[in-house]
């Protein structure tokens, strides 16, 4: 077919995956549309070279956050055909008719891509989007979907962003930790029971994520500046980074940032500046990314708690994946982090793991089991370990720490009284 471009051939045979940078999928897709409509009828033209599609199952996945979403597409045997990034998806700062044709457009483009015709529906997409929590909107977007663009997907599997990480690295449960843009923290246990910590947006929370640490940042200033409550370490960098960051030239010409034309993704973008001051050495930055890692703790100790006792006595612990861009400053939280761990005195053992892959495909994976798609899912080639924490050794560490502590402040103690015998 003349439309159809294919992969290329890697070493073992099997066809490369691509990625592409997609922003403006709709402007595109919509010029694109009218060419395939009647003039007169106004109705869809016929698709040439349909009848030579195969009817092999075609499965979609898609990951989305308030900033931008990825989607995948796996053939019937798992392989990854197409990789595909787009707009951000989240319905409750879209409003869910432009979530809907936003995923639309992305399917869309990837099936022209892979040179399949837009009237061949996918047998099923997983949508892990940030904001489907619940399951009425759920519903909602699902039926939104299929009445709007049915030519999309046959059927949808909708859950939340953290589901489809979940299920990206972690077969059997475990617990995914979000910290990007918001934040969030889901406990998933052997029977399929569900607890979440977190995940009530900026108003509510989000601590722990980068929309925190830009905030925390500017209140520092603000109120040193106030004289309110005086920082713990000079602004001196913070101040700066932030006139330079907003473009403002005082506190006044951020009120426009903060609320007429407040963009909780821009806003949070201010974090980078935040770790940059770390690598600096900025103490006050140090003091944020610090107590940052303390609230990315609470999430796992407060869900720790509900945990069934088969993941707390697997391999390496309770298994924990964490995604989002402020796991990257993971060496300026992880004092605090596990200072606020083995302070709560109820964890024994755990492990980080981050995902060496899209979890774009853990959407994929529950769209394949809704539809009964069987396939090898490679969970450990997912994921890798990055932080292990075990009580006993942490508990060694610190007695020796102490230890020497103390040998110090005895010396100090012996040479003070040698220095008083010597005076007197």
């Amino acid at each position: 077919m003349a439309g159809k471009r294919k992969g290329k051939k890697g070493k073992k045979g099997k066809k490369e995956s691509r990625i592409i940078d997609e922003y403006q999928l709709r402007r595109d897709l919509r010029g694109k549309a009218m060419d395939d409509m009647d003039e007169e009828t106004g109705e869809k033209l016929p698709k040439e070279g349909a009848e030579e599609v195969s009817p092999e199952i075609k499965i979609g996945g898609i990951e989305g956050g308030g900033t931008y979403s990825t989607l995948v597409i796996l053939d019937r045997k798992g392989e990854k055909l197409i990789e595909v990034k787009g707009p951000g998806t989240n319905h409750w700062v879209l409003g869910m008719e432009e979530t809907a044709a936003r995923i639309n457009s992305m399917i869309e483009h990837s099936k022209e891509l892979l040179g399949i015709p837009r009237t061949i529906p996918l047998d099923c997409v997983g949508l892990s989007l940030s904001g489907c929590e619940e399951e009425t909107t759920n519903d909602l977007l699902t039926s939104t979907l299929l009445n709007e663009y049915p030519d999309a997907a046959k059927d949808y599997f909708v859950s939340s962003d953290t589901l489809g990480s979940l299920r990206t690295g972690l077969e059997n449960g475990g617990i995914v930790l979000i910290a990007g843009t918001g934040s969030n923290a889901l406990l998933i246990n052997p029977d399929g029971k569900t607890h979440g910590c977190g995940g009530w947006g900026y108003m509510m929370g989000d601590e722990g994520s980068a929309y925190w640490i830009a905030h925390r940042a500017c209140k520092y200033v603000f109120d040193d500046i106030d004289d309110l409550a005086k920082s713990p370490h000079p602004i001196s960098y913070i101040w700066p980074a932030m006139r330079d960051f907003f473009q403002v030239k005082d506190r006044t010409d951020m009120l426009p940032h903060l609320y007429s034309n407040f963009d909780k993704s821009k806003f949070s973008m201010f974090a980078k500046e935040i770790a940059l001051g770390c690598e600096k050495n900025d103490p006050l930055c140090l003091a944020i990314f610090e107590e940052n890692g303390r609230l990315l703790a609470r999430h796992i100790v407060a869900l720790f708690k509900k945990a069934h006792n088969d993941l707390k006595l697997c391999y390496g612990g309770l298994q924990v994946i964490c995604v989002g861009s402020v796991w990257k400053s993971w060496k300026f939280m992880m004092e605090g982090f596990m200072d606020e761990i083995h302070s709560g005195l109820v964890i024994d053992e755990l492990s980080l793991l981050n995902l060496t892959a899209t979890s774009a495909l853990g959407s994929a994976y529950l769209a394949a089991e809704k539809i009964n798609c069987p396939f090898v899912k490679p969970y450990k080639e997912n994921v890798q370990v990055f932080f292990h924490y075990k009580r006993d050794n942490y508990g060694k560490i610190e007695n020796e720490r102490q230890s020497q502590i103390t040998q110090c402040v005895r010396n100090d103690r012996n040479e003070n009284i040698e220095l008083l015998k010597n005076v007197c």
